[in-house]
């Protein structure tokens, strides 16, 4: 097994067209550990002793039962296995695009996984930071044994995360995201690639793929103020002020929707008529911006740096043929959500969990015979939902 999507082998279980994933009968969707550690970190050497752990559990073959469950889960936000005694719980502080979907199903996955897992609860805030720490609190009053937080809305989390870890709760942050407070004390640990480091290595690729003086550069971002956006602006920008042949024309909030950067992409195109680079997290919402282009008569000629790698934004790339369009990406990390929980179920057995757990990544070049029209746009190259759980997912009803 190669670590892109259209490598991947054709699983054997059928899909009905409203989206329910039926018996698999005799099929396995047991994967290789080791394969799927490439696929998740790009490494089998000096990873953190919690992501082997989830990998391990990552790699277990789901029943068609618990398949058809977690398919549930996912439609319903809430859902029981029928076994164990513990109820973990998933906030997100905001849920409604693709990739916020598929990191979802890695969560209710990698819980199927455990048998001690009686109850799997998941909450969006939708953006609002108001909700989201109303959803800690309803959390925190029903009991639940652990809550993996997004937290978007960053230090107004803070309280509430202590009020959870107090009460007994075992509060585990992924994907970057900041509240402040002491890891190890207010919560269990934080997991992240370093979001820094993905911010300078934009600007890096930039400066090596340009040969335009001054190269223009626009900076995209999700929700206002959310701390991953913030975290890999705040270095990309101490970078792009390092080199007098860069220059940053602006930044835009996008709210991770392929509007969002459509409308961002349209301003900027109108205000300065070409952009050299785009900085983003969100290959998905992106497609907005290639939208963009198209709208207003311009050729791609872009480099375009990416966090994320959903399928969508590489067959666009590979439709527009033009040389001097060009994206890079790193991983979709919607695989933090296990290591999230994983770590969680560690720290609930005794075991050793640092404070911070640190996820490598590395940036690709997109190349030509990477979209793979047989599977969703919505799919990410590196995502650990198999390719039928994603038909499943987002098959047109």
């Amino acid at each position: 097994m190669k670590c892109d999507l259209k490598a991947m082998r054709s699983w054997a279980g059928p899909i009905v067209a409203a989206g329910m994933l039926l018996s698999a009968g005799t099929a396995s969707y047991a994967r290789d550990a080791n394969e799927l550690m490439m696929k998740a970190v790009g490494r089998t050497d000096n990873v953190s002793p919690v992501i082997v752990e989830a990998i391990k559990h990552a790699a277990m073959d789901l029943t068609p039962e618990q398949r058809k469950l977690a398919l549930e889960c996912w439609k319903n936000n809430v859902c029981e296995t029928g076994h164990g005694t513990l109820t973990v719980a998933y906030a997100d502080g905001f849920g409604e695009n693709v990739w916020r979907q598929v990191t979802k199903m890695e969560f209710i996955e990698q819980a199927l996984t455990y048998p001690n897992i009686k109850k799997i609860i998941y909450t969006s805030a939708a953006g609002d930071a108001t909700k989201a720490v109303s959803d800690m609190r309803a959390f925190i009053a029903q009991k639940v044994d652990v809550i993996v937080i997004f937290a978007d809305a960053g230090p107004a989390l803070l309280p509430t995360v202590k009020e959870a870890s107090e009460a007994g709760i075992l509060v585990v942050l992924h994907n970057g995201t900041y509240v402040g407070g002491k890891p190890g004390k207010d919560f269990v640990t934080a997991i992240a690639e370093n979001i820094c480091g993905l911010g300078t290595e934009f600007v890096k690729i930039v400066l090596e793929q340009s040969k335009k003086d001054p190269t223009t550069i626009v900076e995209l971002g999700g929700t206002p103020g959310n701390p991953l956006s913030a975290g890999w602006q705040k270095c990309s920008e101490e970078e792009i002020a390092k080199h007098k042949n860069l220059k940053l024309l602006g930044k835009a909030d996008t709210n991770w929707t392929q509007e969002g950067s459509f409308k961002a992409m349209s301003g900027f195109l109108a205000q300065h008529g070409s952009v050299d680079a785009v900085l983003f997290e969100y290959a998905d919402g992106f497609r907005g911006g290639v939208r963009a282009y198209e709208a207003s008569s311009k050729k791609p000629d872009v480099i375009v740096t990416l966090r994320t790698d959903e399928m969508g934004v590489i067959c666009d790339w590979e439709k527009a043929n033009d040389p001097n369009f060009k994206i890079f990406y790193s991983n979709g990390q919607n695989d933090q959500a296990r290591f999230a929980l994983t770590a969680a179920m560690m720290k609930k057995e005794g075991k050793d969990v640092p404070v911070a757990i640190d996820v490598p990544f590395k940036m690709h070049a997109v190349v030509k015979g990477q979209c793979n029209p047989a599977i969703p746009e919505s799919a990410s190259l590196n995502t650990l939902v198999d390719n039928d759980m994603m038909k499943a997912m987002f098959a047109k009803q």
